[in-house]
C-alpha cells in the first residue's frame, strides 16, 4: 500500500492554512446567523441557528490550533485565503430564497469543505500534527452528519448550483494566496 507523503509546509504556512479554515467557518456561522433573521419558518430558524453555532465552534477549534508567535498574533492569521474564494462565499451568502440558500450551502460549499478537510487530514503527520488531525476528524464528522441530515442530492443540479460550482472552480479554493503569511523553514 502506498503511503501518503507528509510534506513539511513550514510553521507559518500551516498556520496560514488553519487561519483560513477558521475564517471560513466563522463566515459560514455569520452567514447562517443572518439567514436566521430573514427566515419566517420557526423550524428553519432553529435549524439555521443550530448549524451556525456548530460552524462557530469549528472556527474556534481551528483558531485554538494557531501558534502564538512573537512576530504575529493568532488573530493576524484568521483571514480570507484569497479574493476569489471570498467572492464565491459572498455569492453563497447572497442567496435570497430558502431553497437557494440550501443549494449553495449543502450542494456546493459544504461538500467542497468536506473534500478539502479530508485532503488536509491525509497530508498531516500523526507525530507533528496530532491535535490538528483530531480537530479535522471532529469537523469532518460534523460536516458528514450535516450533509446527511440535509437530505439533498448533489446529482443533477440547478442553474444556481452550476453557477456556484463554476465560481468555486475559478478560485484557488481555500489555499492562502501567495502574498499570505508563509515561510520557507
Amino acid at each position: 500500500m502506498d503511503k501518503i507523503q507528509h510534506p513539511w509546509r513550514g510553521l507559518l504556512a500551516t498556520a496560514a492554512q488553519l487561519g483560513a479554515y477558521s475564517w471560513v467557518e466563522a463566515e459560514i456561522s455569520s452567514m447562517l446567523g443572518s439567514w436566521v433573521t430573514s427566515e419566517s419558518e420557526p423550524a428553519d430558524k432553529v435549524n439555521f441557528f443550530a448549524r451556525s453555532s456548530k460552524h462557530r465552534w469549528h472556527s474556534e477549534l481551528f483558531f485554538a490550533r494557531l501558534p502564538v508567535l512573537a512576530v504575529l498574533s493568532p488573530e493576524d492569521l484568521v483571514r480570507p485565503p484569497n479574493e476569489p474564494f471570498e467572492s464565491f462565499l459572498a455569492l453563497v451568502g447572497a442567496a435570497r430564497s430558502h431553497s437557494d440558500q440550501l443549494v449553495g450551502l449543502n450542494l456546493v460549499l459544504l461538500p467542497y469543505l468536506l473534500g478539502t478537510y479530508r485532503q488536509e487530514l491525509a497530508t498531516l503527520s500523526d507525530l507533528a500534527d496530532g491535535s490538528t488531525k483530531q480537530c479535522l476528524r471532529l469537523v469532518i464528522a460534523d460536516l458528514e452528519q450535516e450533509l446527511s441530515e440535509s437530505g439533498m442530492n448533489p446529482a443533477g443540479g440547478s442553474a444556481l448550483q452550476r453557477e456556484l460550482e463554476l465560481a468555486l472552480q475559478s478560485s484557488p479554493g481555500l489555499r492562502p494566496s501567495l502574498n499570505s503569511v508563509t515561510d520557507d523553514t
